[in-house]
C-alpha cells in the first residue's frame, strides 16, 4: 500500500491486488450495512461496463469510466428507527439528545444520509475493483474517498471496541499482539486505512495557499 500522492490529474494511490481485495470487501461489507451493497454490480473487468450478476445491464445511465448511476429506492419507514447494530448507529447517530427531536430528525433525513453514504462506498468499491493496482482519484472524487473511509474506520472502530482517542492508541499493540486472530486483523487494517486516509488529506491540504 502506497501513499496517496498528488498528479496533474488528481491523487494516486498503488494498492497490490491483495491489498485491494481486502479494502474493496471491507468497502462493500460497509455499503451493504448501510442497505446499499455491492452484491448487484459486479466488478468491472477490462473496461467493460458493470453488469448483475445474472449477466443483464444495471439499468440507468453510466459515468464516463463505466461507472453506474444508480437509482435508489424511496425510503422506508422502517429505516428511520434506531438502529439495532452498533456499528449502524455509529454511521447513523441521533442528531439530537432529546430523543423526540431525534426520532423527528432522523425520519427527515436518514434516508439521503444513508444514500449519500452508500453512493461513496459504492463508488470508491468500484474503482477498487478494475483490476489495476495503480488507483487514481480525481479531484472531484477525493472527498468521496475521504469520507467512504471515515466510514470504515467507524465500522471499524465499533467491532474493535475503539471510543476514545486512548483506545485507538492501543491499537497498534493489538495489530502487533492482540489476544485473536480476528482482532489483530481487524487493528492492523483499521490502522492502514488511517494511514491512506491521512496521507490522502496530507495530499488534498497541500493544494490549499499558505495563508502565513
Amino acid at each position: 500500500m502506497h501513499a496517496f500522492r498528488r498528479t496533474r490529474s488528481g491523487y494516486v494511490t498503488r494498492l497490490d491486488p491483495t491489498e485491494r481485495a481486502i479494502v474493496a470487501s471491507v468497502v462493500g461489507d460497509v455499503a451493504e450495512l448501510l442497505g446499499y451493497g455491492v452484491a448487484d454490480v459486479q466488478a468491472p473487468t477490462d473496461g467493460d461496463a458493470p453488469t448483475q450478476p445474472d449477466g443483464g445491464a444495471t439499468g440507468g445511465a453510466t459515468g464516463d469510466d463505466g461507472f453506474p448511476q444508480l437509482h435508489w429506492s424511496e425510503p422506508d419507514e422502517a429505516d428511520a428507527l434506531v438502529p439495532d447494530d452498533p456499528a449502524l448507529a455509529r454511521l447513523l447517530p441521533p442528531g439530537s439528545e432529546d430523543d423526540d427531536v431525534a426520532a423527528e430528525h432522523r425520519r427527515l433525513t436518514e434516508d439521503s444520509v444513508r444514500r449519500s453514504k452508500g453512493e461513496r462506498l459504492r463508488r470508491v468499491w468500484w474503482d477498487l475493483s478494475r483490476g489495476e493496482d495503480e488507483i487514481r482519484v480525481p479531484d472531484d472524487r477525493a472527498m468521496v474517498w475521504a469520507g467512504a473511509l471515515t466510514d470504515v474506520r467507524l465500522v471499524l472502530a465499533q467491532r474493535l471496541g475503539v471510543e476514545d482517542a486512548e483506545a485507538a492508541e492501543r491499537l497498534q499493540e493489538v495489530a502487533a499482539s492482540g489476544d485473536d486472530e480476528v482482532s489483530r486483523a481487524l487493528a492492523s487494517l483499521y490502522l492502514a486505512l488511517s494511514w491512506l486516509q491521512e496521507s490522502l488529506l496530507e495530499a488534498m491540504l497541500s493544494e490549499l495557499p499558505d495563508t502565513a
